[in-house]
């Protein structure tokens, strides 16, 4: 039996004075004192309220708070739930539909979209991330904190639309900790760490928890500004540290803008991952930030063991390594099923979809397989090549979105006759969002770009619209998006959508 309340009781019983998380608000825990903040939060939590497997959906921004309220839930035996602040109130509304919860855990920052999202449904909020009171923590829910229990629920949507909740198992969650913890030994007690990734998303999350299994110290950032993150790793002596490839080039600039170069070397090793990255950029990035890169292939679907990983050596360029995803991580086996997609087993059944049987079905092989959605090759060396992908899903800045979704939106403009969304080159997000419209009378597609900027969250609106006459479809009248697609992407060197 382990859980990710076991992994923060040794850390605390080993390393009790050693930092353990914090953040650009002024918040900053050792392991004993986190261990006794969350043991008090789940105190509070369960005096209002909360009880053993309840779903408890969490909207807050990065913070030391975050950490204390979400493990304090898992510590009074409830599920918590990372929702995407980014998201438009109608979205969390849609969510909390799906998780049917009692309350909903909030700070100042999002509090107003928790409210507005739970407005319809009459949930109660919990601001200030369930903190205050002096209540003893429950009894301690054992038949939760076990390894195959689901220790969080994280969310996604699909090319429906339709948002679907994704747990991660106790087991999931350590398991990958430990398998990264192998491949970079410097991650040790009292490595420094620094994130802007949301904890909401997996990659963000999985730093969290490889962090405290590794007795490292993480601090948060609430949101990513290129000036101020090169000023934390230079200040802070930062070892370690997660960006995405849009982050990765805006770093890079910062860093070749300065007339006096920062002293960044005690940075060992930044990975990415979340979206391609052209060779290029990553070549420009090596060369200027001087430490190693790891680039991790994953999905939330999968969790927080990355499907294949590119080591620091196979970055060199003379390699000719840099355009794949790298090699398939212990733990993962990897082969291609029709039309070349890529598909994952590991050592455990994945989950699938929280209470969604259709939907774990449809994504999932009858032998267990996972369909990653995405087109590849597998060289004799195993290093895998992403080439297209069979999901519409477009990959802006490290956020999935997925086009059926923004076209159930704009659809309901009265100007749209027709409509289909893609995903077109991007320098700095590698795509972003494109509308093709069909145009019924009146048509103005500034006026349309402020409909659905009202409607759904700023990184799932699409930068740009094409006015056509018709919309290309095959013989059953499904869009050929590749026809669409097309000229936008001709003469680029990796196509992503």
């Amino acid at each position: 039996m382990l859980s990710l309340v076991h992994v923060l009781e040794w850390r605390a019983a080993v390393q009790p004075d050693l930092v353990a998380v914090s953040d650009d608000r002024g918040a900053e825990l050792s392991y004993a004192a986190l261990l006794n903040t969350v043991e008090a939060s789940a105190g509070a939590f369960a005096a209002a309220g909360v009880g053993p497997g309840d779903v408890v959906p969490v909207i807050a921004r990065n913070q030391a708070g975050w950490v204390t309220a979400v493990l304090g839930l898992i510590r009074a035996g409830a599920l918590p739930a990372a929702v995407n602040w980014r998201l438009a109130a109608p979205e969390v509304t849609a969510l909390l539909e799906l998780m049917r919860p009692g309350v909903v855990v909030t700070d100042d920052d999002c509090a107003a979209l928790a409210a507005a999202g739970a407005a319809p449904l009459g949930v109660r909020l919990l601001p200030g991330l369930g903190g205050g009171g002096q209540a003893l923590p429950p009894a301690r829910p054992a038949d939760r904190l076990r390894g195959a229990e689901p220790a969080l629920l994280l969310h996604t949507s699909g090319t429906t639309g339709r948002p679907k909740l994704v747990p991660l198992t106790h087991d999931q969650l350590i398991g990958a900790v430990t398998f990264m913890s192998l491949e970079v030994p410097e991650a040790a007690p009292g490595a420094r760490h620094l994130s802007a990734l949301p904890l909401f998303h997996v990659a963000g999350l999985a730093n969290l928890v490889y962090v405290l299994f590794t007795g490292g110290h993480l601090h948060l950032l609430g949101g990513f500004d290129p000036a101020g993150y090169v000023d934390e790793l230079a200040s802070r002596r930062i070892q370690l540290t997660q960006l995405v490839p849009t982050l990765i080039a805006a770093v890079t600039a910062e860093v070749s803008s300065r007339a006096q170069r920062p002293d960044l070397s005690n940075l060992i090793e930044i990975v990415y991952g979340a979206s391609p990255i052209r060779p290029d950029a990553l070549e420009r990035a090596v060369t200027v930030l001087g430490c190693r890169f790891r680039q991790n292939y994953a999905s939330t679907e999968t969790g927080p063991l990355p499907i294949s990983s590119l080591s620091p050596r196979d970055h060199d360029p003379a390699r000719g390594r840099l355009a794949t995803a790298g090699r398939p991580s212990l733990g993962w086996e990897v082969r291609l099923g029709d039309l070349g997609e890529i598909q994952v087993c590991g050592a455990e059944p994945l989950p699938g979809y929280w209470n969604d049987a259709e939907a774990t079905a449809a994504t999932l092989t009858p032998d267990g397989f996972y369909r990653t959605g995405d087109v590849g090759t597998l060289d004799a060396d195993g290093f895998i090549t992403i080439v297209e992908r069979l999901k519409d899903m477009v990959i802006t800045g490290g956020e999935n979105v997925y086009p059926a979704e923004v076209e159930a939106v704009l659809a309901g403009h009265p100007a749209v006759a027709d409509i289909a969304v893609i995903g077109i080159p991007d320098a700095r997000r590698g795509e972003t969002v494109h509308a093709v419209v069909v145009a019924g009378p009146g048509l103005d597609t500034d006026e349309l770009l402020s409909f659905a900027r009202e409607r759904l969250a700023g990184y799932k609106c699409p930068t740009g619209v094409t006015v056509v006459e018709e919309l290309p479809r095959n013989a059953t009248g499904k869009v050929l998006r590749a026809e669409l697609r097309g000229p936008f992407w001709a003469g680029q060197d990796r196509r992503v959508s």
